[in-house]
């Protein structure tokens, strides 16, 4: 009986490694269509079939949606990433965003990505939202509320900061 269970957690233990050392990691600039298609990240067609974004929110990222840039680190292996590229991409089409406005970039397990910038990305994924060339903020890991509330609130606090250097 003994024999049987070591057994049977040795096979399970074994086929769980395989298993993860059968994913796919793709490293360096990738696009949209990269993450559509390749077989190993079927993950995310689902997840942006899936997501259902705030329509309130997604109205303020509509009108705001010419005055930044984003660029996202994410790793095609990591847990997280799966969740929130997704999601991300879900928001910025369905707001009408160009695809030309991410710039993405896939990391390996040890966030190398192959960027020309070093953007001291800490945690996957990292989301460093742009104006004018200027970083304005970042959603770093799981959004703290949702991607779409997380950016209206980094897009607010721009327009606000903004608002006050015209006033002084």
């Amino acid at each position: 009986m003994r024999l049987k269970t070591l057994l049977l957690g040795g096979s399970l233990l074994c086929s769980t490694l395989v298993w993860a050392q059968n994913e796919k990691t793709i490293k360096g600039k990738i696009d949209m269509k990269t993450l559509m298609n390749d077989p190993s990240t079927t993950w995310f067609y689902k997840g942006v079939n899936d997501y259902q974004p705030n329509e309130n929110m997604l109205n303020y990222i509509k009108s705001n949606r010419s005055n930044f840039n984003m660029v996202v680190v994410m790793g095609t292996w990591d847990d997280a990433s799966k969740n929130v590229v997704p999601a991300l991409y879900k928001v910025m089409i369905t707001g009408g965003s160009p695809d030309e406005q991410i710039v993405m970039f896939a990391a390996d397990q040890k966030l190398q990505t192959d960027a020309p910038v070093d953007y001291k990305v800490k945690k996957l994924p990292t989301i460093i939202v742009f104006k004018d060339g200027k970083e304005e903020g970042r959603i770093v890991g799981t959004p703290k509320e949702s991607v779409e509330a997380d950016l209206c609130r980094i897009l607010l606090n721009s327009s606000k900061k903004d608002k006050d250097t015209k006033e002084n």
